[in-house]
């Protein structure tokens, strides 16, 4: 196969479905990662969601300086300098309500919150930008490195089932070097993927305790060595001699690594069990993923949420490999 069709975006998601238990753990990483990173930050997703929405917005805006000056310096180092002097539209809660899909009244809360704390700067009447605080500032190069190294980990590992020769470090380099192009991709997949999974459980904290259970279920059907005889993508049931509920994980565990308290945790799991999409024990009180309504299941593999996550990134995937190869 030629390099060119390599970077298509339907051979792209033939590779991550055909090898999915080879390379959704370090995904589903990738994402709890950079999702806990944001919740942290800003003490909810909805929140996030619409900060991701400004960068990515003013990333595009610093991108398009390069259509009068094909040298210009895209690079992380240089951030916050063309941060300084590029012009970001001010933009209203209505079109960022239709941009994010959250409700008016939710974005009005939110942008309420985030211009209190700093994050974003107001201007006029309903119509504001991306200002972090000077303190935010000295944090976001060590945030952001973290995020690359994450990014640059899962596309090395996908490189090898493309038979790229692509290493970590050349990859790492190549998005710190030309970062405002690459991120500008990579959040416009972080919120169409956000936005869809908002659309779909209408809770983006049990978006992320959700992907708690699946890097435990896909972590371990890896570990089983299972991927030649039971693809978690195709609807069938997993072998009667595999248990998927050895791959559990306690309420504790998700608040660690989330950031999100542990009682609300708890309150989001009980409801995926309610679902009954997850399964507790009442003995250890753990939970695991259950394939009884594999179908409907939005956490398990099968689902067409699975197949819509893998199709979102896909197109990111195909744009930063030509990049990259270029």
């Amino acid at each position: 196969m030629d390099k060119e069709k390599k970077f298509e975006k339907l051979n792209i998601e033939k590779v991550l479905k055909d090898n999915f238990v080879d390379l959704m753990p370090t995904f589903y990483e990738m994402q709890s990662s950079f999702l806990s990173g944001v919740y942290k930050r800003y003490g909810d997703l909805e929140g996030g969601h619409i900060v991701i929405f400004f960068a990515r917005d003013l990333h595009l805006e610093i991108l398009r300086k390069r259509e009068n000056d094909l040298g210009f310096n895209l690079s992380l180092e240089n951030f916050w300098h063309n941060h300084k002097n590029t012009r970001q539209e001010k933009k209203k809660i209505i079109y960022i309500s239709e941009q994010t899909g959250l409700p008016k009244e939710t974005t009005r809360r939110k942008l309420i919150s985030l211009v209190k704390k700093k994050h974003i700067k107001k201007v006029e009447k309903n119509k504001m930008f991306w200002e972090p605080s000077s303190e935010f500032k000295e944090s976001y190069m060590k945030i952001i490195d973290e995020e690359i190294t994450s990014l640059s980990k899962f596309i090395y590992e996908q490189g090898k089932f493309l038979n790229l020769n692509l290493s970590y470090v050349k990859i790492n380099k190549e998005i710190k070097n030309n970062y405002c192009f690459f991120w500008y991709h990579y959040l416009t997949f972080q919120l169409e993927y956000i936005k869809f999974w908002q659309e779909r459980l209408k809770d983006l904290e049990m978006l992320l305790i959700g992907l708690q259970i699946q890097i435990q279920t896909v972590n371990f059907l890896k570990k089983k060595n299972i991927q030649t005889s039971f693809n978690p993508l195709s609807q069938q049931r997993p072998p009667k001699n595999l248990d998927v509920k050895e791959a559990n994980i306690s309420a504790t565990s998700i608040s660690e690594v989330t950031g999100i308290p542990r009682p609300t945790c708890i309150r989001k799991l009980e409801r995926f069990v309610k679902m009954k999409f997850l399964e507790k024990d009442k003995i250890s009180k753990r939970y695991s993923m259950t394939y009884g309504q594999a179908e409907i299941n939005p956490l398990a593999p099968s689902t067409e949420g699975m197949r819509k996550t893998i199709h979102i990134f896909s197109n990111f995937s195909s744009v930063v490999l030509k990049g990259l190869c270029k």
